[in-house]
């Protein structure tokens, strides 16, 4: 049986949309995040409480799959439940429903706890992850390995600046979503949007480097392939699959 359940009201800004007028994916992974801090915070095991352990939460991988995107003005529900764990990784499922209880977006993820100093994967705390009564396993979900996607590449640079560090002293993991989408071309951005996302986090992007960015595009099988590199080395990969909007 897995953990506890948490569910927020969340109304859908017109600083959260696009120009198609539907909510950005980056502030999709915000919600949830803040959804998922609430219910930390709610149950005694917040920041604050785990920054006194020298530790810190980081996200690995996101597996979204979206039916459709959240429209501006639309008022939605955002949840979370820790789901399971074993001594080092934990899989912690969110999704978004609309007001007739549909899901329209879900996302599986998986956590682990890092060491602020060393910056290396810790072993969890019981005092941190009991309070979730979480399952305990001995291994957890086994998420789609990316694939890599042949054809020509779009490449952009980003500064990685002040406000793209988050208290966690690296790049907030929703940033990377704006350096893969903000690659993409407007033409398909217009007309499609992301049905399935995998994204896998490799090495933290430090203050002061350059995020370079790249995405191809299969036309045919409409799925995309994107990477982000800082001085050469390979940050984080994405696969999307895109849907007529």
């Amino acid at each position: 049986m897995a953990g506890k359940i948490h569910e927020e009201q969340h109304l859908v800004t017109h600083y959260e949309g696009d120009q198609t007028g539907t909510m950005k994916v980056p502030m999709i992974i915000n919600a949830m995040l803040l959804t998922s801090d609430n219910q930390s915070q709610q149950l005694g095991v917040g920041n604050a409480v785990v920054d006194k352990t020298g530790l810190g939460w980081v996200i690995t991988q996101y597996v979204l799959k979206i039916k459709r995107l959240p429209r501006v003005g639309e008022q939605i529900v955002v949840g979370t439940r820790a789901v399971n764990n074993n001594d080092y990784f934990c899989q912690r499922d969110f999704w978004v429903k609309d007001q007739k209880g549909e899901v329209i977006v879900e996302n599986t993820s998986i956590f682990v706890l890092m060491d602020r100093t060393t910056r290396r994967m810790h072993k969890l705390l019981p005092e941190i992850i009991e309070p979730y009564e979480a399952d305990q396993v001995k291994r957890i979900v086994r998420l789609p390995k990316l694939e890599t996607i042949e054809g020509a590449s779009v490449a952009k640079d980003f500064s990685v600046e002040y406000f793209d560090i988050d208290p966690n002293r690296h790049v907030n993991n929703a940033k990377y979503f704006e350096w893969i989408f903000n690659t993409v071309d407007q033409d398909t951005l217009n007309n499609y949007y992301p049905a399935m996302i995998n994204i896998r986090y490799h090495v933290e992007i430090q203050p002061n480097q350059v995020a370079h960015s790249t995405f191809t595009m299969d036309h045919d099988t409409l799925k995309s392939d994107h990477k982000i590199f800082a001085n050469d080395t390979l940050c984080c990969e994405a696969n999307v699959e895109w849907n007529h909007r």
